[in-house]
């Protein structure tokens, strides 16, 4: 998969120069699906902490209606002025133990995804990274167990008494960019990506492998502070030269963010109201600046999923108050049957979003 692979995920993302890209009429966004099978519709929502070191730290409404952002031949590069052909992505994925079947779709979506994307071309920027959703390395689980069950983990390739060796800083830091995923149904391998940063950028030479080695987060460990995760993965130290992610958030960039966990967060200790300002502020309040992806538990419906795991009686809902609170968003079902819909709607979003954002 070569580079006019990786120029067309961001085409996908920030839409390509054709009209049909940037008409005006409502954002349209996907409802969950409850029952299994996904499903496409309309739900759109609006809405309304220090910083944290960089290695080895834990860190308006909008009217529906698109500008007209001008014609084809407006744009000369093919880029929509908007985004200026910048878009960066960040992926939060859960990895608590009932993440098994998420995972195993997460990774048989991309190549839907990749192949949606594959059929635009276009040189845009792409950063991508998959943050660290727990602030600690997930292969600790798998190491306490190697004395008293070594095979428990061997099965899935992990090397007892090899891998914390290789452990850095960054690699137990909350919303640094993932490249070691150990553990139990994890990648269990360093990842080499492309320039050397903490994130996926454009020239990878080989993006399915890079993005199935940082998103492949295994099923080691509690639930993550997802909220809290995101809040720090936009902090201005971590970006900053020195900092884990170095580079990765841009001022003139749409940032995408993804967030897929099949569990209430009850271990951040911001809210989702909290979560949203610090988004939009690091956007510099720009809502257009956003889209954000749910892919999230749903209210349990008859029939259920066997194996899927559902909001429990009580719970706050807080990750889907946190996802309806952006006008630009998706929310989509951990128990869907394929995440692929999901990012093909997101795509469509994120064209009409690029056409809304203009840095300044």
């Amino acid at each position: 998969m070569r580079k006019p692979i990786l120029a067309a995920l961001i085409l996908a993302t920030c839409g390509d120069a054709s009209p049909p890209a940037f008409s005006t009429g409502a954002i349209s966004t996907a409802p969950a699906s409850t029952s299994g099978n996904s499903t496409s519709g309309s739900t759109s929502s609006t809405g309304t902490a220090d910083d944290s070191a960089g290695p080895g730290s834990a860190e308006g409404q909008s009217t529906g209606v698109l500008r007209d952002v001008g014609t084809v031949e407006d744009f000369g590069t093919g880029q929509p002025v908007g985004c200026k052909g910048k878009v960066d992505l960040l992926f939060l994925i859960s990895s608590l133990g009932t993440m098994v079947p998420e995972q195993k779709q997460l990774l048989a979506s991309f190549p839907g995804f990749v192949a949606t994307i594959n059929e635009k071309l276009a040189d845009f920027d792409v950063h991508l990274m998959v943050g660290n959703p727990k602030g600690t390395w997930a292969g600790w689980s798998c190491e306490k167990a190697c004395n008293d069950d070594p095979q428990s983990c061997a099965e899935d390739g992990y090397q007892c008494h090899v891998y914390p060796k290789l452990v850095t800083p960054c690699d137990a830091t909350l919303a640094a960019g993932l490249t070691f995923n150990a553990g139990s149904d994890a990648a269990n391998r360093r990842c080499q990506l492309f320039g050397g940063n903490r994130y996926i950028i454009s020239g990878e030479p080989d993006l399915a492998d890079a993005f199935e080695c940082i998103a492949k987060v295994g099923t080691s460990g509690g639930g993550p502070p997802i909220g809290d995760a995101l809040i720090a993965a936009l902090k201005p130290k971590i970006n900053a030269e020195g900092g884990c992610n170095t580079g990765f958030l841009r001022e003139d960039a749409l940032l995408v963010v993804v967030l897929i966990i099949d569990s209430e967060d009850d271990e951040s200790t911001s809210w989702p109201y909290q979560q949203y300002e610090a988004v939009i502020d690091a956007k510099g309040g720009d809502p257009n600046a956003v889209v954000v992806v749910g892919i999230i538990a749903q209210e349990k419906k008859d029939p259920p999923v066997p194996g899927c795991a559902y909001y429990d009686p009580g719970d706050q809902h807080k990750v889907q108050q946190l996802v309806r609170k952006f006008p630009n968003h998706i929310e989509g079902d951990t128990c869907a049957p394929t995440y692929a819909p999901y990012f093909d709607q997101a795509a469509d979003l994120i064209g009409e979003a690029c056409g809304k954002f203009v840095p300044q």
